[in-house]
Order: structure tokens, then C-alpha cells, then sequence
């Protein structure tokens, strides 16, 4: 993500959902996503990064079930009270969960995706195994492994043995 040397490493997951799928329904498109999963090296800042891009969404995505959940026992104890605010503040507790709620859908499909790396999966024909097309990865990355890829491709084969 940076170009400096990798100091870490840490797990990602990709899909990528046929076009098909995504014009029948959300659903659909995640059943019949091809999947992938791999190691990347990261420097250990990015990985700091990449760790807050992932867990702040969803805490955002979770904290208002939570605070909804407190909203209805919190109605529910009320019951027969005499707390004359109590709908002006509940009414206030479902905004604010609301808020967060779609903050942590901004931060899901808008920021992570500008900060962590995506991949493309695609499974080749006459190929057995998933190739993931990385994307948002630094261009000395890029030049790194097409290095490698190149001295793999030079490394002469010994007699009968293809």
C-alpha cells in the first residue's frame, strides 16, 4: 500500500459477483460470488490502516442494533411511567442510531474500498485455481512481483522435466 518494505502480514478476503447477479437481486450476487482469500504484506502502519477501515464501519453498523435494543427496553420499563420526555428522547436515540447507522455504510462501500486493497477473482478457462486481480496496491508492489514473476519465468529447467 505505501512501497516501503513489508513488515507484516495480514489475511484478505475477496469476491467479485458475475454481472448477472448483481440485476437479479443482492442476494443472489452474494451466493454466487467466486471467493478468494490470501495473505498480503503490509508495512505495520498500513496494517493499522486497513485494521481501523475494517472495525470502525462496523461498530458504526453495530452500535445503533445496540442502541435501538436499549431504546425498546427502555420502553418496556417504562411502561405505565410517568417520564413525560421519554418519547422526545427515544425519538432522539433512533436519530442518532439512524446517523450512525448510515455513517457506517459511508465508511463500508465508500472509504474502505479508497483504503484497503480490493481484488478482482476470476477463475480462466483450463484453470483450476482462483486468480485475484489486485487493485489500490502501490506501483512498487506492482514492480516487485512482476520481478518475481519474470526470474520465475527465466529460471532454465533441468533435462526432462516439464
Amino acid at each position: 500500500m505505501t512501497g516501503a518494505p513489508a513488515e507484516t502480514w495480514r489475511k484478505f478476503r475477496f469476491a467479485t459477483a458475475p454481472i448477472w447477479a448483481h440485476a437479479l437481486s443482492v442476494l443472489v450476487a452474494v451466493i454466487a460470488a467466486e471467493r478468494a482469500s490470501g495473505f498480503l504484506p503490509l508495512t505495520k502502519a498500513s496494517s493499522r490502516l486497513v485494521g481501523f477501515a475494517r472495525w470502525i464501519p462496523r461498530g458504526l453498523m453495530i452500535g445503533p442494533v445496540l442502541l435501538w435494543i436499549a431504546i425498546v427496553v427502555g420502553a418496556v420499563a417504562n411502561v405505565g411511567g410517568t417520564a413525560p420526555n421519554a418519547g422526545d428522547i427515544a425519538g432522539m436515540l433512533v436519530f442518532v442510531g439512524v446517523l450512525l447507522l448510515i455513517g457506517g455504510l459511508v465508511g463500508r462501500f465508500v472509504a474502505m474500498p479508497l483504503i484497503c486493497p480490493r481484488g478482482k477473482v476470476t477463475v480462466p478457462p483450463g484453470y483450476r485455481d482462483k486468480l485475484i486481480e489486485l487493485r489500490n496496491v502501490h506501483p512498487a508492489f506492482v514492480a516487485a512481483v512482476t520481478h518475481i514473476h519474470q526470474a520465475r519465468a527465466n529460471v532454465p529447467h533441468p533435462p526432462g522435466s516439464n
